[in-house]
């Protein structure tokens, strides 16, 4: 776990306890130590009674998760009847963070699903995301689905910029997937990405437009992988606090012409981010989040739109669960995809190379039957 950044104590009292952090001096004397005292004793509470809070039903919400699977062993996101990728890695996610083994779930599985898509990849978050699903089920992300996922990151990194290509969440989410793949993050990535943040210290997806909470909690926990940018974290938790609603949650943006209602999403992703640099919010965002679960065990969006969610309900597990995307939970799966064999040269999938094959024999046919006639 990285070092808190030093004196944040310029939000003390705002809303944000935090906890292990460098605390400047005081004349208080006796009484301001009793008063630390009891202050860390109350927030060592918190911390304590926080999985009590939230992780009681979370089996519940991942036996749901696994009723979702679908005949190809993907999941829908909800937008969508056929399965998607980025679903699929939050069920995989959210599976391991109570212990589950996705493999055992069905034949084929999400994790076999997730492996036959891997050729057909396409973009620097997905291949991030399949990566932290590789790592997640004890798979190796060099070789996922007869694919190199890490090498298609690097590819996807300009040294001149700093920048991954896409979005800034795609930006963070593959510092993300590198730093759980066991490998260095580009020097100048962390830089790049705080480079992005805005004046009132949040983020936005496209690192234009006005700052959300969901990037700026996904950039936090970027920060905390690289090991970096601590003022720049320092000042993103500051945007949060003013985001977060009176009930501890916390929406997609404020202002918003869309409602600022809490959301189940973007409270579990502010809850990643301070799963990731080990502070607590008061009041208590986990206990927002767990007011959104429902009787079946799923969650729901937000407390006025009623319905089971898929998305809503992976994403709070994982973070009710006590982790973030900065080290993700492993749970080796007993049933691993079968990897195809790699080519040596181009490290295509050689059943790729054998299908070329066969179209090249039928044509050759074809011309030869043509010829004769």
């Amino acid at each position: 776990m990285r070092q808190q950044a030093p004196s944040p104590s310029a939000y003390a009292g705002e809303g944000f306890l935090f906890v292990g952090c460098q605390s400047t001096k005081s004349k208080g004397g006796r009484g301001m130590r009793q008063f630390k005292s009891v202050l860390m004793a109350f927030a060592l509470v918190l911390v304590l009674a926080l999985p009590t809070l939230a992780a009681a039903d979370l089996q519940a919400a991942v036996a749901w998760l696994r009723e979702q699977v679908q005949a190809d062993g993907g999941v829908s996101d909800g937008f969508s009847e056929g399965s998607s990728v980025g679903a699929t890695v939050d069920v995989v996610l959210a599976a391991a963070a109570v212990g589950e083994d996705v493999s055992t779930w069905a034949t084929p599985s999400p994790l076999d699903f997730l492996a036959t898509q891997a050729s057909t990849a396409a973009g620097t978050g997905t291949l991030a995301k399949l990566t932290l699903a590789a790592v997640a089920t004890g798979q190796d992300p060099t070789n996922f689905g007869g694919v190199d996922l890490v090498a298609g990151i690097n590819a996807a990194y300009d040294a001149a910029t700093g920048r991954f290509d896409g979005l800034v969440i795609d930006h963070a989410f593959a510092m993300l997937a590198l730093k759980n793949a066991g490998v260095a993050i580009p020097d100048g990535a962390a830089r790049a990405l705080i480079d992005l943040q805005a004046e009132d210290g949040g983020w936005s997806f496209d690192g234009a437009s006005q700052s959300d909470t969901n990037t700026t909690a996904l950039a936090i926990q970027a920060l905390v992988a690289a090991d970096a940018g601590d003022a720049a974290i320092v000042k993103a938790l500051g945007f949060l606090k003013t985001q977060q609603n009176e009930d501890g949650g916390f929406p997609y943006q404020k202002p918003s012409a869309y409602g600022t209602d809490t959301d189940a999403n973007s409270t579990a992703w502010v809850i990643q981010a301070l799963t990731a640099t080990g502070d607590i919010a008061v009041p208590s965002p986990e206990e927002a989040l767990a007011a959104l679960q429902t009787e079946s065990g799923a969650f729901q969006w937000q407390a006025a739109v009623p319905g089971e969610n898929l998305l809503a309900t992976a994403q709070a597990v994982f973070a009710l669960a006590g982790y973030s995307y900065v080290q993700v939970p492993v749970v080796e799966a007993a049933r691993p995809p079968a990897v195809p064999t790699l080519l040596a040269e181009t490290g295509a999938p050689a059943t790729t190379w054998l299908w070329l094959a066969l179209v090249g024999v039928v044509l050759l046919s074809g011309g030869l039957v043509l010829k004769r006639a």
